[in-house]
């Protein structure tokens, strides 16, 4: 596999597959390990599975034990990245059984050796190459009295905490001291910042890959808090933007990465919106360079005229799996739109969740046909 778009979607294919009971096998095989030694252990675990008491399950180890063994033969060694393999008898329905494998070079590479046995397939350690690979940017929008913290990890965002907490307006009340008023205002908003700070620096802190922080909230509310709040140092070091944004909910996260693009233009999630962009303006100045729907897209291609193809994440882990491979090998580039991005109910909505930047106008597949069907007659 050449990138973690990829991996992604193999991950998402395996992760469909059940066995009966612990029948589907996982194999991590690290880079330049010697195969002959894991087909000492593969055989080694095809004798202790004769143990097992359920026929059923006994059968299916052992055969995909020996259908593994069979397709490692004659490899002295594993690729430098290491090898994935995955196989066993995936349970359409009880009594129905359909034979599995998939061996994987992956993008990244294997740090560990490890032999499982389960009901599914283990994909943890392909989704650890993903995580690690992917830089995350936390996002802290803040307002009085509440605030939520958001992640952004490659193309997608999410909010992972939300703190409320009362802080009264600053406007006097009746009955009370304005200078007695604005205290308790000023410790109730101390320590609603010391809250929001806790728990940004339990989760922010935990993340191995972290690349930068954007704080962002109304008003002068993002740099008090910045300046009171006990935002752990290592954290205030990787604050990148101080921006704007209406409050803390969706709209306010959305409107921090907008206002931080600049800072954020190597994430996947804002490449995915520019394309978005990209597409919207060749559409209307130059569309004969666009096409879309499953059919036309899929004819670009073919024609090879294709230069960019974008889908959205919607059109489902199948076809997304058919398009990956499809394009494997080709020099045509592949960008899943993720439903996270505001532009992909356009994608979906507009171009039924298939389009294609071309190299050349589309006028060329009419010529192109028209050519084919005079050659015919």
């Amino acid at each position: 596999m050449t990138d973690g778009e990829e991996l992604k979607v193999i991950i998402q294919l395996l992760k469909r597959y059940r066995g009966y009971a612990t029948t589907l096998i996982s194999l991590y095989i690290n880079g330049d390990r010697p195969i002959p030694d894991v087909l000492n252990m593969l055989r080694n675990e095809w004798s202790v599975a004769s143990n097992i008491k359920d026929k059923t399950t006994r059968t299916h180890v052992q055969d995909a034990l020996e259908r593994i063994i069979n397709a490692l033969k004659g490899t002295a060694k594993a690729p430098p990245n290491g090898l994935a393999v995955f196989g066993g008898f995936h349970m359409e329905k009880p009594g129905s059984y359909k034979w599995v494998m998939y061996a994987i070079i992956p993008p990244y590479k294997v740090s560990t050796y490890k032999y499982v046995c389960d009901t599914h397939f283990h994909t943890e350690l392909l989704e650890d190459m993903i995580s690690a690979s992917s830089s995350v940017f936390g996002i802290i929008v803040i307002e009085r009295g509440e605030a939520v913290i958001a992640l952004l990890k490659g193309s997608y965002w999410e909010i992972v905490d939300k703190v409320e907490f009362f802080v009264p307006n600053k406007h006097h009340a009746g009955g009370q001291s304005a200078l007695r008023f604005k205290r308790q205002t000023e410790h109730l908003a101390e320590t609603f910042y010391k809250l929001v700070a806790e728990d940004a620096n339990k989760i922010l802190l935990q993340i191995p890959n972290l690349k930068g922080i954007i704080v962002a909230g109304p008003g002068p509310t993002k740099e008090d808090f910045l300046k009171e709040g006990g935002l752990d140092s290592r954290l205030m070091d990787k604050v990148i933007a101080i921006v704007p944004a209406c409050c803390a909910d969706i709209s306010g996260v959305l409107e921090a990465i907008k206002a931080s693009e600049d800072k954020l233009k190597e994430t996947e999630y804002v490449k995915a919106k520019k394309l978005m962009e990209e597409v919207m303006y060749i559409a209307v100045k130059k569309p004969d360079y666009i096409v879309y729907g499953r059919d036309n897209v899929l004819n670009a291609i073919e024609k090879g005229i294709a230069k960019v193809v974008l889908i959205s994440e919607d059109i489902g882990d199948d076809e997304i799996f058919k398009l990956t491979t499809m394009l494997r090998g080709k020099k045509i580039e592949l960008v899943v739109i993720p439903s996270s991005v505001e532009e992909s109910l356009t994608l979906s909505k507009t171009f039924g969740g298939y389009v294609a930047i071309l190299a050349t106008p589309s006028w060329i597949i009419e010529e192109w046909e028209n050519a084919s069907q005079s050659l015919i007659q």
